[in-house]
């Protein structure tokens, strides 16, 4: 961040990758019993994958799940000896891509199976994958029609080496509804039928509904970069996303006046308005305008008018005679005061959108 003798020039991202190993560590020990892989999905949560995907190497994670073929065809070309498992499964086209890199495809349907089942044929060779089943999510995965039809001819896995039977928890974050208990249920059955290659159930937040759901496996998100599942189930993480923005100018602004765009803000009283550089064009949410807030020394501003493109605007008036706001200075957007949930709160979204919303204008710097 930007110092009185070295001011910051532009909105600057640290990502402390120190942290993000030993987020993975911290999980990996409370899972004990249970492999952990690693999420690297959407660039490693806006983090960048590649990166992360090193220092979580070295940390021991030997396997990486990612989105699609296109990440995991980039993941692969900068690590060649890790596991990397596309949650998108093997759908039409993508075939000679996950046989040439490697890659174990997390099978969503029946058709699915039919086809990386025949490549494995042609190929002459069992060809690893997992299989999805849903639980309740209704959104990918093999459907209840289909998994009664696939436990009653089991003939189609001989073709392939399992390495998963997985499911996905819809309400994870939310410990006290049954849907939790419901999923887990409907997956232990399942389980008790395909009991090939690992049983996996648990995200993060899964985690963090204790070790009935950790089963064999378990593959966190958002907590390696940072974010706990919910308030009240703390897994003790550490913040990885710094996000700093330069104060461009202060000014006095008289009662009446108002500020920024719709002029949604008008000044009671003479107040002190600082102008930061950063805005929604660098995935700062305008839904913020009004509601977010920004810290100088760990001291905290709110923002007032709209978000604009390039530009927010933060009442400065109350803060302490010691904290000088000057040209140059940083405002902190994420860290120790402003942390990635108060930003998420504030916006109206959730932790993972904050962190997958990170724009390319910020000068980046990855740390150790």
């Amino acid at each position: 961040m930007g110092t009185m003798s070295e001011p910051l020039t532009r909105a600057e991202l640290t990502i402390d990758l120190g942290a993000v190993a030993r987020n993975w560590s911290r999980l990996n020990d409370i899972t004990a019993s249970a492999e952990t892989a690693a999420m690297v999905k959407s660039d490693g949560y806006g983090t960048g994958a590649v990166e992360a995907a090193e220092v979580l190497c070295d940390a021991g994670c030997r396997e990486f799940f990612v989105a699609d073929v296109a990440e995991a065809v980039a993941l692969r070309r900068a690590h060649p000896d890790v596991d990397i498992v596309v949650l998108a499964g093997a759908p039409p086209g993508t075939l000679d891509d996950l046989v040439h890199n490697d890659l174990i495809p997390v099978l969503l349907d029946l058709g699915q199976l039919e086809r990386w089942t025949g490549r494995a044929r042609a190929e002459g060779r069992k060809l690893r994958a997992s299989i999805h089943l849903d639980t309740g999510m209704n959104r990918t995965g093999f459907d209840r029609q289909e998994t009664e039809r696939l436990i009653g001819d089991l003939t189609p896995l001989e073709a392939l080496d399992i390495v998963h039977v997985m499911s996905h928890l819809a309400s994870a974050d939310d410990p006290e509804t049954d849907q939790n208990t419901r999923q887990l249920a409907a997956f232990q059955d399942l389980r008790s039928v395909l009991a090939m290659g690992r049983a996996s159930l648990a995200n993060t937040p899964g985690i963090a509904l204790g070790p009935a759901y950790h089963f064999d496996h378990v593959r966190p998100g958002v907590g390696l970069y940072g974010a706990d599942p919910s308030p009240d189930r703390s897994l003790d993480l550490h913040p990885v996303v710094h996000l700093a923005a330069p104060v461009l100018q202060v000014r006095s602004v008289r009662a009446g006046d108002t500020v920024g765009y719709g002029a949604t803000h008008t000044v009671a009283g003479e107040r002190r308005v600082a102008t930061v550089a950063v805005g929604y064009g660098d995935g700062f949410f305008r839904s913020q305008s009004g509601r977010g807030h920004v810290a100088f020394h760990g001291e905290v501003a709110p923002i007032v008018g709209r978000v604009s493109m390039d530009l927010i605007t933060v009442d400065i008036t109350d803060l302490p005679a010691e904290v000088a706001v000057v040209p140059g200075i940083a405002a902190e957007l994420i860290g120790a005061t402003v942390t990635i949930d108060d930003v998420a709160e504030a916006a109206g979204t959730i932790p993972y959108e904050v962190l997958t919303a990170l724009g390319h204008r910020y000068r980046r710097r990855h740390i150790r």
